[in-house]
Parts: structure tokens; sequence; C-alpha cells
């Protein structure tokens, strides 16, 4: 018979400087600096207290040190989706640099949503962050949270999505530039009727894609066609509709340049099952380089974006403002993505 043991837990509990001293019969304030090895306290007391901190299983707390200087020593991240291999890996641009200068995390996934994202900022601002780093979700179109931040003094830096009107620093990838060569791309393999699958209105970089595309064919004397272009508000059954209703009316259609890789690999899909072959038939450019580009068939060419470039410079940012070392101004870091051609163009 086999029997399991359960323990219930209350709250987690920590060892204190307090309860090491009980012990001992000395003050709180002799514990603390036997701890920090102050030069006043003997060298018997210092062994004797540190070998009781370490039988306990005493760890400092770093967010009450912090906290006595003003400081919190976390930042918040906010992320649209973090399901995305992009944003998971911007995620990890920012934490190693943040490691390294004793910060910690403070991680809000808002699913796309601008409610989930207002309460991220109010829990940034509850748990007295040092700064804020975020990317707005599809749905943003008010910007009254972020700017209460401003009025705590806390430092925002926005990265990939932003609120362009807003002055604070902005980290962003070169969209309307990778949209342009993006488009250029299909445009030199031949295609002369090019359709856009792009994001939300709401989005700066779905907005900067779409006159990348527009502006890269207008270059080529091609004809942009307002029926040509989708926006599919990360939902991507009403991709099925426009492509049906695009073979429809634009049978002639030859490429398709989609807002990112995951609605690209969608798209190929959906042309399967209306009998296209990519590239034969209509060749088909994605956004990212997320996993699922060379895992898909065929292998999709797209527009690689340094996610982890991206936190780390963010980061770096948002620390140079907390301390003190530049102001927070209005500025833009920018990114210039690489074309990767792969078989789908």
């Amino acid at each position: 018979m086999l029997c399991t043991l359960v323990r219930k837990y209350k709250m987690a509990r920590y060892t204190t400087i307090t309860e090491i001293a009980k012990r001992l019969g000395i003050s709180h304030s002799t514990v603390s600096r036997a701890l920090n090895d102050h030069p006043r306290i003997s060298e018997a007391t210092k062994q004797k207290v540190q070998e009781l901190a370490k039988q306990l299983g005493y760890q400092r707390n770093t967010s009450a040190h912090a906290f006595n200087k003003g400081q919190s020593k976390m930042i918040g991240i906010i992320v649209p989706d973090l399901s995305t291999h992009f944003f998971a890996k911007v995620v990890r641009g920012v934490q190693s640099v943040l490691s390294q200068q004793g910060y910690c995390m403070l991680l809000f996934d808002t699913s796309e949503s601008m409610q989930r994202e207002s309460e991220a900022i109010a829990s940034c601002i509850a748990h007295r962050v040092d700064g804020v780093l975020a990317a707005i979700s599809m749905e943003t179109n008010a910007f009254e949270h972020f700017q209460q931040l401003s009025q705590h003094e806390v430092p925002l830096v926005f990265y990939d999505r932003v609120a362009n009107f807003l002055p604070v620093p902005k980290v962003i990838s070169n969209d309307y530039q990778a949209a342009f060569d993006a488009t250029n791309h299909l445009i030199d393999r031949g295609c002369k009727n090019i359709a856009h699958i792009t994001a939300s209105i709401n989005l700066n970089n779905s907005n900067n894609r779409l006159y990348g595309y527009m502006d890269a064919l207008s270059a080529a004397n091609l004809e942009v066609q307002e029926d040509m272009i989708h926006y599919y508000r990360m939902q991507p059954e009403s991709i099925d509709l426009f492509i049906e209703s695009l073979l429809h009316k634009h049978p002639e259609v030859d490429g398709i340049f989609v807002f990112n890789d995951y609605s690209a690999n969608y798209t190929v899909n959906v042309l399967r099952q209306h009998g296209k072959q990519v590239p034969e038939d209509i060749a088909v450019m994605g956004f990212s380089d997320e996993p699922v580009a060379t895992h898909m068939t065929p292998q999709l060419s797209t527009m690689k974006q340094a996610g982890e470039k991206m936190g780390q410079l963010a980061a770096q940012k948002i620390l140079s403002i907390i301390q003190n070392e530049e102001p927070m101004v209005d500025e833009k870091i920018i990114i210039n993505p690489e074309l990767i051609v792969r078989a789908s163009t």
C-alpha cells in the first residue's frame, strides 16, 4: 500500500535577524552588523551569529534592504503574449542584463488585453517597481494607465509595440524598412500582385509594416489595392475568409506578405486548402523568424528580428535612467531586421 504524506503550508516562513538575536540573547543591530562583517563586532560574536544563521537557513532580505534605500530592485516587464517566441527572447534579453545588476523581474502577460495591461501597470505601482518595460497589447487604444507611471515618477521604456506620442524611450525594429525589403524580395522573385495580411490598426509596427509594403509596391510602379490588404487582429480564422475573397476577386495574386510567421504558416495552410502551391502559385513571406518558420513545409522566408538584443537594449536603457546616468527623453533605438530567404519564396 502506497502512503502519501501531505504537509499543509499556510504561508512562506523565513528566518529573520530578530529570531537569531532572540536565540543568542543579543540585539538586533549586533546580529545585523555581525552578518555584514562589521569591524566593531568581535570575531567570536560573528562566528556564533554566522553559524546559527547557517544552521537556520537564514537568507538576507534583499527587498527590505533595497526598500530602505528607496528602491525595490524590481523592474516590471509587460508582455502582450508570452507564448510568442519573439517576446520570450525579449524577456531572456532583459533578464540577462537585470540579473547582472542585482535586479529582479515582475513579469506580466497581458494576453493581448488592454484591461490586463492596465491591471499590470496598477500592480507595478503597488509593488513600487523602479521602472517598467512594456509592449502594448493588440487592444490598446487608450494610454491613461501608462501616464499614471509618470505621476509616480516611475521610468517607462517601450519596446517593439510602442505609443509614439508618449515622450519616453522606445526600442523598436525598423519595421518600415524591413517590410519594404520583404515586399521588394517578392517583387524581385517576379511577383506583381502582392497581398498583405497585417495585425491591428492600433499597433505601430503593424502600420509601419503596412507603409513599407505600400511604398515598395509604389516604388516598383505596382498598384496598391485596398481589398488586397487585411487586418486580422490576431484572429486567424479571419484569414480564411480573406484568402477566399482574395482568390475570388484577384485570381492573379502571386505573393502574400504576412505580419508574422505564425499567421504566415496559417496562410500557407489555407492556400493549400484552396489548391494553391507555395511558392509555385503564390509566394509567402513572413516576419520575425519564429521557430515555426523552419518547422513548416515549405520553410518560410522571413525578416529575422533580434528579440534578445531588443530586450538587452531596453533593460540597459531603463537601468541607465534609474541610476541617473542619463535622463528619460523621447528617443528611438532602432534595430534592423535581417532578410532570411527560404523555400516559400
